[in-house]
């Protein structure tokens, strides 16, 4: 066990310096090289969700060491689909392998613990469409914020940034209100109920609202100063939403704590 996990963390530094090397050299315009080293970094992070599949015996999203190693890979994966449809914002490469990179670095502090039993309210059909969905959602207003920060600081192309960052919020948000939906019907059937008024839930209504209020921002000409705003607010509240329950201590009464 000790040469997986050895393995393991060898595949996580490697998959990290793959990914920021290839946005790098996006950056710089060296396409061909970036695209290698970010297919390399992938395949590496798949060995990790392989790895964490095989030794536990079912989809590895219980555990934020999971979660997070399954997030890195869903960055690439959506960038393809971005570049297929949305010819014109296939710019934003660098952006989703630095956002690629971020969880796996999360995962270097995480409890690396190869078996992770999954409790009751986890034995659902629920529990990967609603995680999954969140994970894209997250995944996409990552890269949203990564180029919100990256329009603030330089101010280089800002149509071009700003539509980017349009597009990007506007996939996001139907992952996000899909998982929202998806948690409800799982607490319905775990819990007797659609809403519990249990913390990560409010607190995943509000990401949801400040979105929305984005939303509503651009298309108010006396609001629209304040559509970025929103959505550093929205990414602010989906931090805590990820967060707060698997990382501060347990909040009592709080029905997500073994998430």
């Amino acid at each position: 066990m000790e040469f997986i996990e050895l393995l393991a963390l060898i595949l996580c530094l490697t998959a990290v310096t793959c990914y920021l090397a290839a946005g790098a050299l996006l950056l710089r315009k060296k396409t061909k090289p970036a695209a290698m080293l970010a297919a390399i970094g992938w395949l590496e992070n798949l060995g990790i969700f392989i790895k964490n599949w095989y030794i536990n015996g079912y989809p590895p999203f219980a555990s934020m060491y999971q979660v997070l190693s399954d997030l890195s890979l869903v960055f690439l994966v959506i960038y393809l689909l971005i570049a297929i449809f949305e010819k014109d914002q296939r710019w934003v490469a660098p952006y989703f392998c630095f956002g690629a990179a971020i969880p796996l670095i999360g995962t270097l502090f995480m409890d690396k613990e190869m078996r992770w039993a999954l409790v009751p309210a986890l034995r659902s059909g629920w529990f990967v469409p609603h995680v999954f969905s969140y994970m894209l959602s997250y995944a996409l207003a990552a890269v949203a914020f990564i180029l919100t920060v990256a329009y603030l600081m330089k101010r280089d192309h800002p149509v071009r940034m700003k539509k980017a960052i349009y597009t990007i919020h506007r996939l996001s948000f139907p992952f996000m209100t899909i998982g929202l939906l998806f948690g409800a019907l799982w607490a319905d059937q775990v819990w007797g109920n659609y809403w519990q008024w249990d913390i990560k839930e409010i607190w995943s209504l509000v990401t949801g609202m400040l979105y929305l209020c984005y939303f509503h921002a651009l298309r108010s000409s006396k609001l629209q100063k304040y559509a970025f705003v929103f959505s550093i607010l929205g990414f602010a509240a989906l931090i805590v939403t990820f967060l707060c329950v698997n990382l501060l201590p347990k909040i009592p009464g709080s029905l997500h704590t073994y998430a």
